[in-house]
């Protein structure tokens, strides 16, 4: 979520890890990592001579992060992505653009830059440029990339209006040494009008997305384009912040600048990208019984009655879907399983460890994780509330355990609500302890002040060395206790001899000496076409 442009206090950008047991959040003076069931705060790097972060991701629970600089005081320029580690904190590899980066996606193998109206693919070993992709304008940076072991999935906005592109590569697509061929290629054409959210599950077998209208939300299965199901968020417009599966693709949640956190049932559990359910499975069961809609509203809606446990999720429907074919295409449609409402209209949101709940992320710095009932659904029930901001922290500190804000009263809606929404667009056709970092030296922030007088990179078998975790147990801490003990034998050796050493996996390497590896732009040929050179 990026917050550069109306910040309400030093946060600039807010994202989840892959797995969503983390977020990082980028701040005016460096980055903050946080765990997220149970909240905490994992690790914090504010930098020595400053600067802000305006996108930053996180490798799963590692050291490695990637950034781009924002903010009043910018740490790196907008149009330059930096592969951070932070074990040594250092830079070791930079990539510069003629434009400003939107969005960075990561995966074990993978690194994706997300440009206004581009897409760049590396590989995250070696830094070659394996694809690029043209989008229809992109301001947000929507760009989606499967994290499964299978194969690699990106999904981006095509080169026309409301249309997704659906690419696959094949397995280890991003370990190869030269640029493979796409296994294939998908176009969807999910909405008529511009695509504002998106999201795949873990495997990239299935796709949600959102106009710009933000009423409805669509379900496809990549590989065969198929829509499977069509959601229902609401009657008016809204821009939707984001959306996600669970881990297990059943579920996805949505955030909106309403402050509503909706949770839809999802007729398949994705991951596959083979065959999944009809979306009429999921009346099957349903009793047909009539009662008033939400908030009171005279459009019934089939009640959820209580079931035997291990029922099958089921969205709310209308009860006149039956009547849908002679109706708007409003009275067909599926509304959310569950809600829950905060008073920060700029949130993201995202499944938590345990089953059933859903941690929230707030502009405002609050922390919010809620269960919701998969059976009965309806109001999520908050079980935890934290606040990270620093002048939320400053006042905490010492004190009891802050209170959310008290929440306004909800309006109940009219008929005159879903009248007015019954025209709707149609689709196209077609628990550890955190790794104790060493702190950053004054010669390292000297280092990386500028790009002339970069550290050491990783050398000719890789840009990125090590990956070790941020949560280790008593056997992970002795090993990168071990680690360390081989860096500051490789350093003594380093300052002995003048020729610069770094580790290489669970070795030691020569590298040439020269600097972290710098991608720069071309002064000739297409515009944001980088070429690879070493620094």
């Amino acid at each position: 979520m990026d917050l550069q442009a109306n910040p309400v206090n030093e946060v600039l950008y807010i994202s989840f890890n892959q797995d969503y047991t983390c977020f990082v959040c980028g701040t005016e003076t460096g980055f903050r990592v946080y765990s997220t069931d149970p909240f905490r705060l994992t690790y914090r790097r504010d930098f020595e001579s400053g600067g802000g972060l305006g996108v930053i991701c996180m490798l799963f629970r590692t050291n490695i992060l990637t950034f781009s600089g924002g903010g009043h005081s910018p740490r790196f320029q907008p149009t330059k992505v930096v592969l951070w580690d932070d074990r040594p904190a250092r830079v070791i590899a930079e990539l510069s653009f003629r434009s400003t980066v939107k969005s960075i996606r990561l995966r074990r193998d993978l690194l994706v830059v997300v440009l206004e109206k581009k897409v760049y693919v590396y590989g995250l070993r070696s830094l070659s440029l394996f694809d690029c992709i043209e989008t229809y304008s992109n301001p947000k940076g929507l760009c989606c990339l499967s994290v499964g072991i299978e194969r690699a999935v990106l999904v981006c906005p095509g080169m026309q209006k409301g249309r997704a592109l659906v690419v696959f590569y094949p397995r280890a697509f991003g370990d190869s040494p030269t640029a493979p061929e796409r296994e294939r290629t998908n176009i969807i054409g999910a909405h008529e009008s511009v695509i504002a959210a998106m999201a795949t599950d873990y495997g990239g077998g299935l796709l949600a997305t959102a106009s710009d209208r933000g009423t409805i939300v669509r379900v496809y299965d990549t590989g065969s384009g198929q829509k499977m199901q069509e959601l229902r968020r609401g009657a008016d417009r809204a821009e939707i912040h984001s959306l996600v599966f669970s881990p297990g693709g059943d579920f996805l949640a949505l955030a909106s600048d309403k402050g509503t956190v909706h949770i839809f049932a999802v007729c398949s559990g994705g991951g596959g990208g083979g065959a999944s359910a009809p979306a009429s499975a999921f009346s099957m069961g349903a009793s047909p019984s009539l009662a008033s809609a939400p908030g009171g509203s005279m459009a019934g809606y089939q009640a959820r009655e209580s079931r035997e446990e291990g029922a099958t999720p089921v969205n709310q429907k209308s009860s006149l879907q039956r009547l849908s074919k002679m109706l708007p295409s409003y009275f067909g449609s599926e509304w959310s399983l569950a809600q829950f409402r905060v008073p920060d209209f700029r949130c993201i949101a995202a499944f938590g460890a345990d089953p059933h709940t859903v941690v929230i992320v707030c502009a405002n710095g609050s922390y919010y994780k809620a269960r919701f009932d998969p059976v009965r659904g309806g109001e999520m029930v908050r079980e935890e509330f934290a606040q990270f901001d620093d002048a939320s922290s400053e006042a905490n500190r010492g004190g009891p355990a802050p209170e959310p804000p008290t929440l306004p009263a909800s309006r109940s809606m009219t008929p005159a609500d879903f009248g007015a929404a019954a025209a709707d667009e149609s689709p196209r056709k077609s628990s550890s302890m955190p790794m104790s970092l060493p702190e950053e030296s004054p010669t390292d922030a000297a280092d990386r002040k500028g790009s002339s007088s970069m550290t050491p990179a990783a050398g000719k078998a890789g840009c990125v060395g090590n990956i070790t975790s941020f949560f280790l147990n008593d056997e992970e801490a002795a090993a990168v206790a071990a680690k360390e003990e081989r860096w500051r034998n490789a350093r003594e050796r380093e300052e002995a001899s003048g020729t610069p050493t770094t580790l290489i996996g669970e070795g030691l390497a020569e590298s040439s000496g020269a600097g972290p590896k710098v991608i720069h732009e071309e002064d000739e040929g297409e515009e944001d076409s980088p070429a690879a050179q070493d620094a």
